[in-house]
């Protein structure tokens, strides 16, 4: 890397965290203006952005990096069925929206069901932030038949109290009830908010949201929030149902947590469980012993950081960041994949956390590979990387959007793929799925999973083309189902046509 470059690094980091910027006042701020919180969430993006672009166009030539951790390819044979469509947006859109537009979809799957599986995902996207309404697909069939509508009760397109909803997430309960939590916007995005609605007919209908966060004023913008569930017998908090988010102030991006105890009917006060400086992209993993693992990136450091810290005692209190490892992402500069989002999970059979993202260290052509650590004793060290892909250093693929999903040692890991060629990208995304039997230790030839998608039709995010920050994966005893959103040539007249899309996978 050049001094020039090193500086734009440098300089770049040193805005993200904070200290090249003045801190927004509350007292400054007004819902007539751009909301202070809600400008600084944009200015994170947009820096984030900036310094993975760096990366990807401007790629350091002869870095000497350590071999990745891996066994080598494996053999792992994988049956793929029901690849369709479960949804399309079916919701009115309201001035300044993209209509037919889904994206950022998350899955969960029953625990004790396998047959029962349940996506999430933004309608009807805003290019500025959140969308008309969070809608859901639901398959009581292993994933053959779907069931599709928008969620009653959060925004103003289903007889709800907010203008957009945003970063949609699904977990189940041990007693197959099924909890969506949405981030919620007002109109002038100075009220944020987040919602939490259950469904105890397997996700086929929910009920009224509960309120479980709501700040009414420009100072403070809450972000990315996302909710699991302890469905482990053996567990002191057996049932206990946790949401974690961003709370943007100022300079300041702490992490919090509140918890549920009696199936999302009421919650506890706040707890921030990171401190004031910024992380981003903050997942909950329980254990099997009750343990919290929350899971994120670290805002502060140079490099970016993966982090980890664990709470013994419900979410209540949470131990030191332990370092999983360096983020190092890149993007291009038209599409916008999330880069520095980690993705997380846990194994329920043998309690070990995995943790990963897209990552260009081995690199030499600046895109990326999916990197994936692991950790055997409750997240209190890592081990890793693992490169989950096995193209070369200048193969030309991009990798982006990881997600993975593990049961019993196997490891489920999709993302989306895109090629480069003399400096330019395809306008054709694919998603990808690969599999370990091992542990994660090695992994089998990627397939690719459903058509494929073209971005002159997907839906945007302040200019950039968007299929979300994150897709799903979801893992059960025999297989696993994956969820993304497809772009595609409308069937009639339109700017936009993109649409969710799941396959059911078994071995």
């Amino acid at each position: 890397m050049t001094a020039s470059r090193r500086h734009v690094w440098f300089a770049c980091l040193l805005a993200i965290v904070g200290i090249a910027a003045g801190r927004h006042a509350g007292a400054d701020s007004s819902h007539a203006a751009m909301p202070a919180a809600y400008e600084r969430w944009q200015a994170v993006q947009q820096r984030l952005h900036d310094v993975a672009v760096e990366r990807h166009v401007h790629p350091s030539q002869g870095f000497a990096a350590p071999a990745a951790v891996s066994a080598g390819p494996m053999e792992a044979a994988v049956t793929v069925r029901s690849v369709r469509r479960i949804s399309r947006d079916s919701t009115a859109p309201r001035p300044g929206s993209e209509p037919d537009t889904e994206v950022e979809p998350d899955v969960a799957v029953d625990p004790d069901d396998d047959d029962v599986v349940v996506a999430v995902f933004q309608q009807n996207r805003f290019p500025n932030g959140g969308a008309v309404a969070t809608g859901y697909a639901t398959s009581h069939d292993g994933g053959d038949t779907w069931v599709t509508a928008p969620l009653p009760g959060v925004t103003r397109a289903r007889e709800g109290p907010w203008a957009r909803a945003s970063d949609p997430a699904v977990a189940f309960g041990p007693d197959g009830s099924v909890y969506v939590s949405s981030l919620t916007i007002s109109r002038d995005r100075c009220t944020t908010g987040i919602m939490v609605q259950r469904s105890d007919d397997g996700g086929l209908t929910f009920e009224t949201p509960v309120q479980v966060e709501r700040h009414a004023g420009c100072d403070v913008s809450n972000d990315k929030e996302w909710i699991t569930v302890d469905t482990f017998p053996a567990s002191p908090h057996f049932g206990r149902i946790y949401v974690v988010w961003s709370r943007i102030t100022g300079n300041d991006e702490p992490l919090q947590i509140r918890h549920s105890d009696d199936r999302g009917r009421t919650w506890t006060s706040r707890v921030q469980l990171s401190g004031n400086r910024s992380g981003v992209g903050v997942l909950p993993l329980v254990q099997p012993n009750g343990d919290l693992t929350v899971v994120y990136t670290n805002l502060n450091s140079l490099p970016l950081r993966g982090v980890a810290r664990t709470s013994r005692d419900g979410g209540s209190t949470f131990g030191a960041e332990v370092v999983i490892g360096n983020n190092l992402a890149s993007s291009p500069s038209d599409l916008r994949v999330g880069e520095f989002l980690v993705t997380a999970a846990v194994d329920p059979v043998t309690g070990e956390l995995y943790a990963g993202w897209a990552d260009t260290r081995f690199r030499s052509d600046g895109l990326n590979d999916v990197l994936l650590w692991k950790s055997g004793n409750g997240g209190g060290s890592w081990s890793g990387p693992v490169k989950v892909n096995g193209d070369g250093s200048g193969s030309g693929i991009d990798k982006f959007t990881p997600d993975v999903a593990v049961h019993g040692g196997i490891v489920h890991a999709t993302y989306r793929t895109r090629t480069r060629e003399e400096d330019r990208d395809s306008n054709l995304v694919y998603t990808a799925y690969q599999i370990s039997t091992d542990g994660g230790r090695s992994f089998g030839a990627p397939v690719r999973l459903g058509a494929r998608t073209a971005l002159r039709w997907a839906a945007e995010a302040d200019g950039l083309s968007f299929l979300g920050d994150y897709q799903g994966v979801a893992a059960t005893a025999g297989g696993a189902y994956a969820v993304w959103c497809r772009a595609s040539r409308p069937p009639g007249e339109g700017a936009y046509h993109q649409t969710a899309w799941s396959a059911a996978l078994e071995r």
